[in-house]
């Protein structure tokens, strides 16, 4: 009955605990911001009316009740102030009996002379009591007072110190209240409790975490979390191993706790593995590590479906998966490591570097066939343009022509041909290249060029012109020089104008070395449509330099031509100064004027004028000429002659019927040239014009 008895009363306990904490969650929940103010008024009340142990009661009870942090402060600098106060009062009363203690021995002292006066019955009577209350209080019942105020100090200050060490747990729980599923502060907590070597509150404060977080409400941090840092702690804390593995199994295999991501459920499995691999127990490990991802654990677990949803998804976990392949290759059998990679291939979890490592490892074993039987599974997991392809794509040639070394050529080709067929243009580069490597080193070399070319077709924009160049050399090293001119035309066609520029260049570097002059100056002629002076100016500087060494007068007058049409062409066309090259040093060259003399001295012809180019006006003027107004006041009159000789003639064949142009053509031929200075008009002197006035007429009438 006494049993019975006890029960009941612990029920009521709980019932009446329960009831107090939903009327404190109503309270806060009505007071809102006011709680934390009330709570002080309510404690400065008690200490008011003398009632410490009450205050501190109300004190205790505000910070396991109050769910903001400002209140929270509110209340513990409140709770803080009352016991400093408390001790600063025994402080003053301990230090005000010490003063009364002092001053009840000045008295005596002064009574004592006195004394000598008085009779000496009083003073026999006054010993006899003395000495019998030191018999009934000892030789200590003097201290007892001084030493109780110093015992109470003592308390009130271990009371401040406590609480004040308390402080990082009270404001946790605080935050906890307002947000239960935080798992950050769960875990803070455990650490707080570590600090304070509460080993075992730390573990009870991680397990009320795993019945209080929920999996799709928390934050802060992963569920899993709280697991593995649990397991940590009896682990490495309390060295239980066994208490390890039970927390593990509990929620591994037992499911006790709903998870709602797999890779939380997937990483407490790989710590059980792992935990069993420090013990070294290898075979537990490698057992656990197969069961993880074998579908079958807890086909329903504690919570239902919800949870056996987080469990399929352990049969695609990649972690999983990964650790598996790991301890296959260790302590399983090469059997056993094929069958573990064979099923990843079959549920298609397998990742392009699974099937790498599955295919070195059978090419490490001596299983060469079925190692590219695995790159072909591979490849049809992960065609182009997966990421995958191309380092699969690029594996599985180099091992198959390491393996063979120039036989089974046939089905090499076939491998290239497939591998290209479907390989995108900005990946295609490599291939090309190693399928030309491997004609040219087994195969033929018309087929190697084929492929060269074929590389120049497929590649991207920014890559054909190094592919152009690589097809010329190679062109070049097996067919000749000469073979290259339609590779060279067909390049120039198919690139953009600023590559084509380049290739025009060795193109006629080309036929220079062949002293086809005539060839190159064709081919820089061509080329000059597609360089800009202003951002190619490297082209026109080749282009000077070879009509320096090569060419002659003419030929640089034509140079100089083209480039005036190519600055007009350009001229609407604007470019940044990026572009343009800013910045960049000047190479000093060679003037026009100053290219022309070396061609006049190699050729032997004597300049004793500069030499006048149509469109272009000449640079210094002779002395004659050097008044534009004279020049002016000169072609007026020379105008005025003209007319008057026109007239004239106009005047004597006026009556004339016709015309004949024969006899007039006989006439001229007949007559004798007019000597100069002279031009037969009467009454007007004549004198010669200068060159400059007719520009580039004047080379064309001395032609």
């Amino acid at each position: 009955s006494a049993f019975g008895a006890t029960e009941d009363d612990n029920d009521r306990t709980q019932q009446q605990q329960q009831q107090q904490n939903t009327d404190t969650r109503v309270i806060n929940h009505r007071l809102g911001e006011m709680e934390g103010t009330l709570w002080t008024r309510l404690a400065e009340y008690h200490v008011r009316a003398g009632d410490f142990e009450l205050a501190r009661s109300v004190y205790e009870e505000a910070l396991d009740a109050i769910t903001r942090v400002r209140d929270f402060s509110l209340v513990f600098d409140a709770y803080v102030k009352f016991e400093e106060s408390v001790i600063e009062a025994l402080m003053e009363l301990m230090d005000d009996d010490e003063e009364d203690e002092d001053a009840d021995g000045a008295d005596g002292m002064d009574e004592g002379g006195s004394g000598k006066a008085k009779s000496k019955s009083k003073s026999e009577n006054t010993t006899d009591d003395d000495e019998d209350m030191d018999i009934l209080l000892g030789d200590n019942a003097a201290n007892e007072e001084s030493a109780g105020a110093s015992a109470d100090v003592e308390l009130a200050m271990a009371r401040a110190e406590h609480l004040t060490a308390r402080r990082p747990l009270l404001l946790n729980r605080v935050l906890l209240r307002q947000n239960p599923h935080n798992v950050g502060e769960w875990i803070k907590r455990s650490k707080l409790y570590m600090d304070l070597g509460e080993v075992d509150m730390a573990t009870s404060a991680l397990e009320e975490s795993l019945k209080s977080v929920i999996a799709r409400k928390s934050v802060n941090g992963s569920p899993s979390s709280l697991v593995l840092t649990l397991v940590d702690i009896h682990e490495n804390e309390r060295k239980d191993v066994d208490a390890s593995r039970r927390v593990l199994e509990r929620i591994c295999s037992k499911n006790e706790y709903d998870f709602q991501d797999t890779e939380d459920l997937a990483q407490c499995h790989a710590a059980w593995v792992e935990l069993e691999l420090r013990q070294e127990n290898w075979d537990m490990a490698l057992d656990l590590a197969r069961r993880s991802v074998s579908g079958k654990i807890g086909a329903s677990g504690a919570h239902g479906k919800r949870s056996s949803k987080a469990i399929k998804g352990l049969a695609k976990s990649l972690r999983l998966w990964n650790l598996l392949f790991d301890l296959e290759e260790s302590l399983g059998t090469v059997q056993t490591t094929k069958d573990a990679y064979d099923r990843a291939l079959e549920w298609k979890v397998a990742t392009a570097s699974h099937v790498l490592n599955y295919a070195t490892f059978l090419k490490d074993h001596k299983y060469f066939e079925e190692s590219f039987a695995a790159y072909e599974r591979g490849l049809g997991l992960f065609p182009f343009p997966h990421p995958g392809a191309q380092m699969l794509w690029k594996n599985y040639l180099t091992m198959f022509l390491e393996r063979y070394e120039g036989s089974k050529t046939p089905r090499v080709r076939e491998l290239f041909d497939r591998c290209l067929a479907d390989c995108p243009p900005e990946a295609a580069s490599e291939f090309y290249i190693q399928y030309g490597e491997y004609e040219e080193n087994h195969g033929l070399t018309k087929r190697a060029l084929s492929v060269y070319e074929r590389m120049c077709n497929a590649v991207p924009a920014a890559e054909k012109y190094t592919a152009y160049r690589l097809y010329i050399a190679k062109a070049i090293h097996y067919l000749g020089v000469t073979s290259a001119r339609p590779i060279y035309e067909s390049a120039i066609a198919a690139l953009e104008d600023g590559p084509a520029s380049r290739i025009c260049l060795e193109y006629a570097k080309m036929e220079t070395g062949l002293r086809e002059i005539d060839r190159a100056r064709t081919v820089l002629v061509y080329g000059a449509q597609l360089a800009d002076p202003r951002r190619d100016p490297d082209y026109w500087t080749a282009w000077h330099d070879f009509e320096v060494s090569h060419g002659n007068e003419e030929t640089f007058r034509e140079m100089l031509r083209v480039k005036r049409s190519v600055q007009a062409a350009f001229s609407t066309v604007n470019y940044n100064a990026a572009e343009m090259g800013a910045g960049a040093p000047k190479v000093e060259t060679l003037t026009d004027e100053g290219a022309l003399e070396m061609i006049a001295s190699q050729e032997g012809v004597d300049l004793q004028e500069k030499p006048l180019i149509g469109g272009f006006v000449q640079g210094k003027r002779t002395a004659e000429m050097a008044d534009l107004g004279e020049v002016e006041r000169r072609a007026a009159r020379l105008r005025q002659a003209t007319g008057a000789v026109t007239n004239n003639a106009i005047a004597t064949n006026g009556a004339d019927d016709e015309i004949d142009i024969d006899d007039i053509e006989e006439e001229e031929e007949e007559e004798t040239p007019t000597p100069a200075g002279k031009v037969g008009v009467k009454g007007v002197k004549e004198k010669a014009i200068p060159a400059a006035v007719f520009g580039g007429l004047a080379a064309g009438g001395n032609k």
